[in-house]
C-alpha cells in the first residue's frame, strides 16, 4: 500500500510540475553556433532539454526560428524568413527528456547578390513558439541567442567546392584558378597527417576558372576516433609558402 501511494505521490509531482512551471522555470538551454566556411556559414541551431519530462514547443506555423546577420553598423545584411514562405498551421516540436534538437541553416555570404565584406558580424537567433508544454511564452528573453562570427576574405582560387562520401572515401570538386596550372592539397586532423602533400595539374588556361575533381581514399583503421579530418587546398608562392588555403572538413568523428 505504501508502495503505491509513493508511486501516485510522484506521478502527481510530475503532473503538478509540468502543470506549474512556466517559460522561466523549465529548464532547457537555446543557442545558435555560427561556424564561418570560406563560402557559406553554417547555423547551427540548438535546443537542449535538461528536465526529467519532455519538453512541446507549440509554434504557430513551419517557421520555428528566425536568423538575422548584422554588419559592424547595425545592418541587416541576412535575415532567414525573408523570400521564403511557411505552412500556416500549428507544429510542435518535441524534445524528450535530456535530449537535444539540432538543425542546420546556411547563408552563402549574399547580400543583393552580392558577397559581404570581409569582417566581423553579428548573429540573432530566435525561436517562435506561442507556448511551451501548454503555457502561453510572455518573457522571450531566453529564446534569443547572440553570437558573434568573422565572415573571411573570398578565397581567389578556389570555389564551388563540393565534398561527397565517408568512412575514408571522399570526392571533393570544384574550382580552381591558378596562377601556374597547379595547386596541392594534404589531409590531416589537427594532429597526425593521414595525406602528404601531392600535387594537382589543372586542365585549362592558367587564372581561368577550371574544374578539378580529387579522390582521397584512407583506410578506415586509420581514421581518426574523434575531431574533423581536414583537406587542406592551396597554392605556393615563388618563396615556396603556402597562401590562399582552402580548409575542407571531409568527416566529423565523435
Amino acid at each position: 500500500m505504501r508502495i503505491y501511494l509513493m508511486v501516485i505521490i510522484f506521478f502527481f509531482s510530475i503532473i503538478m510540475k509540468v502543470e506549474g512551471e512556466g517559460l522561466n522555470q523549465l529548464d532547457f538551454k537555446f543557442y545558435v553556433i555560427p561556424t564561418a566556411g570560406p563560402e557559406h556559414v553554417d547555423f547551427e541551431i540548438v535546443i537542449k532539454n535538461d528536465e526529467d519530462i519532455p519538453l512541446h514547443f507549440e509554434f504557430p506555423t513551419s517557421q520555428i526560428m528566425e536568423l538575422t546577420v548584422l554588419d559592424s553598423i547595425g545592418k541587416e545584411v541576412y535575415v532567414y524568413s525573408k523570400g521564403r514562405y511557411f505552412l500556416q498551421a500549428f507544429q510542435t516540436v518535441t524534445i524528450e527528456p535530456h535530449q537535444t534538437y539540432k538543425r542546420i541553416e546556411k547563408w552563402d555570404y549574399l547580400y543583393k547578390g552580392k558577397r559581404v565584406s570581409q569582417g566581423e558580424y553579428t548573429v540573432k537567433a530566435s525561436l517562435l513558439p506561442t507556448s511551451l508544454n501548454g503555457e502561453p511564452v510572455k518573457d522571450r528573453s531566453r529564446l534569443i541567442s547572440i553570437q558573434k562570427m568573422i565572415v573571411p576574405e573570398e578565397n581567389p582560387v578556389f570555389r564551388h567546392i563540393e565534398k561527397e562520401g565517408n568512412k575514408g572515401s571522399y570526392m571533393i570538386t570544384g574550382e580552381a584558378r591558378t596562377g601556374n596550372g597547379m595547386f596541392y592539397y594534404t589531409v590531416e586532423d589537427g594532429h597526425v597527417e593521414f595525406m602528404k602533400e601531392k600535387q594537382y595539374v589543372t586542365e585549362g588556361e592558367s587564372m581561368s576558372w577550371v574544374p578539378f575533381k580529387i579522390h582521397i581514399q584512407i583506410p578506415q583503421e586509420k581514421l581518426p576516433s574523434h575531431g574533423s579530418l581536414i583537406l587542406h587546398l592551396y597554392e605556393r608562392s615563388k618563396e615556396n609558402k603556402i597562401i590562399h588555403t582552402y580548409p575542407v572538413i571531409l568527416e566529423e568523428f565523435e
